[in-house]
């Protein structure tokens, strides 16, 4: 029997997807301003933190919602 997919799930990957997007795109413009500036590893470092923010910012907003 295959399970149904219902909006909660898709709701729930796609928040979990956006999460992680925002994190690896912080990640990846930290990665090249470290590239760009040689101040590794602190590119990279602060976009993780500011991917991670934005990442959970969203999800926040998404819960407001619901």
């Amino acid at each position: 029997m295959k399970p149904e997919l219902n909006n909660d799930f898709l709701s729930a990957t796609s928040l979990g997807l956006e999460i992680a997007v925002a994190v690896f795109l912080g990640a990846g413009a930290g990665y090249l301003a470290d590239l760009w500036l040689k101040s590794a590893p602190w590119g990279m470092v602060a976009g993780l933190v500011i991917g991670a923010i934005v990442g959970f910012w969203n999800a926040i907003k998404f819960a407001e919602k619901k």
